[in-house]
């Protein structure tokens, strides 16, 4: 039986390894401690110092997440294990490097700039009447950004180095997600329509149409040779797509692949890097979630939303609750785009009520 490593124990790591439980896979987990949610149903878990024997004992590696622990990383590259390569996540750890790929591809992007410190930032604002400050490492469901115009610029504590980027003035935001395996062949879900608040996902649905998206994330994905599945955000502008940003893995708006679909990405993801045979992933039906971010539900909660035809809840399991923080989701179907919407809505209203940004 082939193991595969996962690095990185959250709910990502949890749903490879529940959606391909009946593949003859040994599951193996990195992580920093033994709470993580993964960590209850893998195989094997190993803390994160551990991490060369993790290595060894995995004949491909994988990752939930690119803000992992990097020494495992870099192993598993030298093995000649991980999957995607190293030069994917090493993108996505630095804001400048991946926009500066994305433009070199000719790929399309809004507007940009790259400061190495605060007082470059300062200069570059000139550039755009209104815009982004994104931090370059590290940020991800909005952490590390600000909003700005010239007469109003937040106070920034990092000393850089930053990417500030003009603001896009989009019709709605979308994603697709694609798959691509170790011999070219590309594979994708229909894109979705996404609802964000503060930087973060609060709900999608799809299948959304949407013109060139597929060719965008195949070319992409062809000029970082990708083994595996990738999350592509999108803006949407008067018919026009914009690359906001890849994620070099699984992805939230990707969740709604667990109901509706001949296989979810976390499925097609494991089948991939493991070499295992992949098809096209077929819709059965409209589809789309919300999260749990910053709240555990109630038992009331529960019943209710369970109680709304065509939903399934997904609890993390994580040990403690906080303010944004993604707690869960609930994957939500409907014969209709209409039907599917107003289901969402109502769900909306059941976790969060009027209050909605107490907990995002």
């Amino acid at each position: 039986m082939k193991k595969l490593g996962i690095i990185g124990g959250g709910q990502l790591g949890l749903m490879m390894i529940l959606e391909s439980r009946y593949l003859p896979i040994h599951f193996n987990v990195l992580v920093e401690n033994r709470n993580e949610p993964a960590c209850k149903i893998a195989d094997d878990v190993y803390l994160v110092n551990d991490y060369r024997d993790f290595v060894d004992n995995s004949d491909i590696v994988t990752f939930e997440f690119e803000h992992v622990d990097e020494r495992a990383l870099d192993y598993a590259s030298q093995q000649n294990k991980l999957r995607p390569n190293i030069n994917c996540i090493s993108l996505k750890r630095q804001r400048m490097l991946e926009k500066q790929f994305l433009l070199d591809k000719k790929l399309p992007v809004g507007k940009f700039t790259v400061c190495g410190n605060r007082k470059e930032l300062m200069e570059a604002l000139n550039a755009f009447d209104r815009g982004v400050i994104k931090e370059s490492a590290g940020g991800y469901d909005g952490k590390g950004q600000y909003y700005y115009t010239k007469n109003n610029v937040p106070e920034i504590l990092s000393d850089g180095p930053f990417v500030v980027e003009e603001f896009v003035d989009y019709d709605y935001e979308a994603s697709i997600i694609g798959c691509r395996t170790e011999n070219g062949d590309f594979f994708s879900y229909e894109p979705s329509f996404n609802k964000n608040l503060r930087g973060m996902l609060l709900w999608n649905l799809g299948p959304r149409k949407l013109e060139d998206a597929k060719d965008l994330a195949r070319k992409l994905m062809d000029s970082l040779d990708y083994i595996g599945v990738m999350g592509l955000e999108l803006f949407v502008s008067k018919g026009k797509v914009l690359i906001n940003e890849f994620a070099p893995r699984v992805h939230n708006s990707g969740h709604h692949t667990l109901m509706g679909h001949s296989i979810s990405q976390f499925e097609l993801h494991v089948r991939t890097v493991m070499g295992f045979p992949v098809l096209e992933p077929v819709a059965f039906t409209n589809t789309g979630i919300i999260n749990i971010i910053g709240k555990t539900l109630t038992d009331n909660e529960t019943e209710k939303i369970l109680s709304i035809e065509g939903t399934r809840l997904f609890s993390y399991g994580k040990a403690e609750t906080r303010r944004r923080r993604k707690m869960g989701h609930i994957c939500v179907s409907g014969e209709s785009q209409e039907v599917l919407l107003n289901n969402i809505e109502n769900i909306q209203n059941i976790v969060y009520g009027e209050k909605i940004e107490d907990y995002i």
